[in-house]
């Protein structure tokens, strides 16, 4: 609430009030007596300038902020907050470009007075002159812009936003369209639509249309950057109406979403099997083999049409006809599996660090979904439980029934999945029952929690945080630039296009600070997972389990074993104790 009372007060004050407490100052310090003498020509010639643009901008945010006020009080959201930052944001309308205007006038200003040069004196009057007066119009013609913009709106005109394709694989091609029709454009004035993706996208939407927007349909077009798996929710957007020298801009809505999702994709997996099992069969992810057998067959005399590959000769000759062997019969064993999924982090600071390592999940996932389909292909019964996101945002347990042909659900269930300091490992294995065996692919940064299975074995599939963290991270430079080769060129040039709001002082120290920060996050990470990733491996395997060790590549996942289990948590029902 205090920072909204500053920015309205400086917003609607300070901008008027702030040029004749500079000439004040400098009165106090500088010899200014030739300029006294014309103290009230330059108060006329002030308010005249001054005047009228405070007017207008008083008329025009009481406007628009009525309307809105109107709207919150009907939808019942109306408190003192929400008033003050309505106001706040109407009369926020001075963009960065606009405010370095301003400060070099009230610059030259202070050089004006202090070096006693009347020239400096004419380029601070024009620069604050043509502030003042666009300000002025922009703020007195928003309140009509606004209403118009809106009328149209609710007739025929309309902002769509769509993606093409709005579900993809992780690494293709997303484009991101944007569909005026008919929207109104006041002559020197553009249209902005404004957009900060998520980090992970890598990518800022920033369209800007003229009066070409009045026509029947108008597309605008641009590729993402990066597309990592993931469910992302695009939107709303900002709109706002910026004047041709873009000294102002006025916000007229938040519209226009758009979702993306993700899909992870299936990896081979390379399954190296572990020591032999003190269970005296293999455990659940080795993949079986059909060897020679010392059993003995049934034998018939051979009809016309049967296979003749399966005609014993040597007992032909003996017996003095034909003789073929019996299909051996073939022990069809079929398990039931819960696969698991494991993406808790303990709230927090672990938690808040994991932004900086969503590649290590995206490993986990791509495991997780090409073991169902290793599991389901060789004819097991594969239930995926997972902590994911529904399409509304909610956190919860996601089952999955892992059929053949179904890999869609598979893939769309590992899109949410998301990090998560809310639903330890009890919470999903207790899907299990007694005669299920448990898989789970984790990458823990903390100890497993104790207590037992209700299955019949436990299969850890193990990715060590630190070896998922290999590999030297970019430089603040390099991140910021995208390439080292951008970033060697960023010393010579803008770090964006000539005329982006980003290159302004200010907005550079935000968005230095939010890369600074993944980095910092990336950092504690990589200190965490160096200190107790070998500590969480040795539990792992103290808990008598089977423990794989997942080596992620490119294209192909190693599971390494490092241990058979010996534990046995249930019997299979029907069977005796």
């Amino acid at each position: 609430m205090i920072r909204h009372l500053a920015g309205i007060a400086f917003n609607l004050f300070g901008l008027f009030v702030l040029p004749f407490v500079v000439g004040f100052v400098c009165a106090l310090f500088f010899e200014v007596s030739q300029v006294a003498d014309t103290l009230p020509y330059l108060l006329a010639i002030s308010g005249l300038v001054i005047g009228p643009s405070f007017i207008m901008l008083i008329f025009g945010v009481a406007w628009k902020s009525r309307r809105e006020l109107q709207l919150l009080r009907q939808a019942g959201r109306s408190d003192a907050t929400t008033v003050l930052a309505t106001i706040h944001r109407h009369v926020s309308v001075v963009t960065p470009r606009g405010w370095a205007v301003f400060s070099t006038g009230i610059l030259f200003v202070l050089l004006a007075l202090g070096a006693k040069w009347a020239d400096l004196s004419v380029v601070a009057v024009l620069a604050l002159t043509v502030f003042y007066g666009v300000l002025g119009l922009s703020t007195f013609l928003s309140a009509f812009i606004v209403s118009s913009f809106e009328a149209q709106l609710k007739k025929r005109a309309s902002v769509e936003r769509q993606m093409v394709q709005a579900v993809i694989l992780s690494g293709e091609v997303a484009e991101e369209r944007f569909t005026f029709r008919r929207v109104p454009v006041p002559p020197l004035y553009f249209l902005l639509v404004e957009d900060h993706l998520p980090p992970r996208l890598a990518t800022t939407s920033r369209y800007a249309v003229g009066a070409g927007a009045r026509r029947e349909e108008l597309v605008v077009a641009g590729r993402l950057r990066r597309t990592p798996r993931g469910m992302y929710r695009l939107g709303p957007a900002h709109v706002y109406y910026q004047d041709a020298l873009g000294f102002t801009r006025v916000s007229v809505a938040s519209l226009a979403t758009a979702e993306l999702k993700v899909l992870p994709r299936f990896r081979s997996l390379q399954i190296i099997e572990p020591p032999r099992s003190k269970l005296e069969k293999p455990d659940i992810l080795t993949r079986p083999h059909r060897f020679p057998t010392e059993d003995y067959f049934r034998f018939r005399d051979y009809q016309s049409g049967d296979d003749t590959r399966r005609i014993q000769w040597k007992l032909s000759m003996k017996a003095g006809q034909m003789q073929l062997r019996m299909p051996e019969t073939k022990e069809i064993s079929t398990k039931n599996v819960l696969l698991v999924l494991d993406s808790y982090l303990p709230s927090g600071r672990m938690l808040d660090d994991a932004v900086g390592v969503e590649e290590v999940l995206d490993k986990m996932v791509e495991t997780w979904i090409s073991l169902a389909k290793e599991l389901v292909e060789r004819g097991d019964r594969v239930t995926m439980v997972a902590a994911a996101r529904t399409t509304k945002g909610e956190l919860g347990v996601e089952v999955c029934q892992a059929q053949k042909g179904g890999h869609v659900r598979w893939q769309d269930l590992g899109a949410r999945v998301v990090w998560q300091g809310r639903l330890e490992l009890p919470a999903l294995l207790a899907e299990a029952g007694l005669d299920s065996h448990g898989v789970i692919v984790s990458s823990r940064f903390q100890s497993p929690p104790p207590g037992g299975f209700d299955g019949q074995t436990l299969t850890w599939v193990y990715l060590p945080p630190d070896q998922a963290l290999q590999g030297k991270d970019p430089t603040l430079l390099e991140a910021l630039a995208g390439t080292p080769v951008n970033a060697f060129l960023w010393l010579f040039r803008l770090p964006f296009p000539v005329g982006s709001d980003e290159n302004a002082f200010f907005a550079q120290l935000r968005i230095f600070r939010d890369q600074a920060g993944r980095l910092s996050a990336r950092k504690r990470l990589r200190e965490v997972a160096k200190r107790d990733g070998g500590r969480v491996l040795s539990q792992l395997r103290a808990r008598g389990d089977t423990v794989y060790v997942l080596h992620a590549g490119q294209g192909t996942h190693k599971l390494v074993g490092l241990q058979s289990g010996g534990k046995v948590y249930a019997k299979p029902k029907g069977k005796a104790a």
